[in-house]
């Protein structure tokens, strides 16, 4: 069996996701869906962190593992932690892109808890989770898919199916559902490290893209200077 630590990035379709919460002042689809787009790179930018600073972790994503179907949230994520421990992993670490306080701290401290216990979890401010680290040997798909997934009663379902499982409790954090929970993270030093790599990130394309066009000019130019006089 693999010692090395799976992590799961499970998110859904940035387009689905936009039509279950609304996290821009305004209601059009294309805003909210581009919010859940830099989430998403949000959080994958929190995984690839916590893999550098560690030699036993190892990156999934739910698209890879799953194709976008009807079933529940609770089935889909049943499928991609069976599909990981198939392949070998006894142990997984899942994190979603809804919380914006998760750093890859966060994932290095599970990932070292799931050396002594079954589970480890990251509870959030409404009784749900912002991480959830299993072994395979405390995993059970049938009830894992059933539990109140996506509700404020998630964390309580977990825990009463727990039978004889040691867990511990990483740090509560706040997840968002709405704009308003979105903007609070405005003043997080969190959200504006994410803003400021975005940030430099368009900067540099912009830079790219002008030097290019200057050196295109610059030859453009070149070729139509008329040749040397004898």
């Amino acid at each position: 069996m693999s010692t090395v630590t799976a992590i799961l990035i499970f998110t859904q379709e940035a387009s689905k996701e936009a039509n279950r919460k609304i996290l821009t002042p305004s209601k059009k689809r294309k805003f909210n869906q581009l919010v859940f787009d830099k989430l998403n790179h949000f959080v994958e930018l929190t995984a690839v962190a916590a893999v550098s600073k560690a030699n036993n972790l190892q990156i999934f994503y739910s698209s890879q593992l799953i194709k976008p179907n009807n079933s529940s949230f609770g089935q889909q994520l049943s499928t991609a932690i069976q599909v990981i421990f198939e392949r070998g992993f006894e142990k997984v670490i899942c994190i979603g892109n809804d919380c914006p306080a998760l750093v890859e701290n966060h994932i290095l401290a599970a990932a070292k808890i799931l050396q002594t216990v079954d589970t480890v979890i990251g509870p959030d401010n409404r009784g749900g989770v912002y991480l959830l680290g299993i072994s395979s040997k405390g995993f059970r798909s049938e009830v894992f898919e059933n539990l109140a997934w996506q509700s404020e009663k998630m964390l309580e379902s977990y825990i009463k199916q727990a039978d004889n499982q040691s867990i511990l409790m990483l740090e509560a954090l706040y997840d968002i559902h709405t704009f308003q929970e979105l903007q609070t993270y405005t003043t997080s030093r969190y959200f504006i490290d994410f803003l400021l790599q975005i940030i430099e990130h368009i900067a540099s394309k912009i830079q790219d893209f002008y030097l290019n066009l200057t050196e295109n000019r610059s030859i453009h130019s070149l070729s139509l200077r008329a040749p040397p006089v004898a």
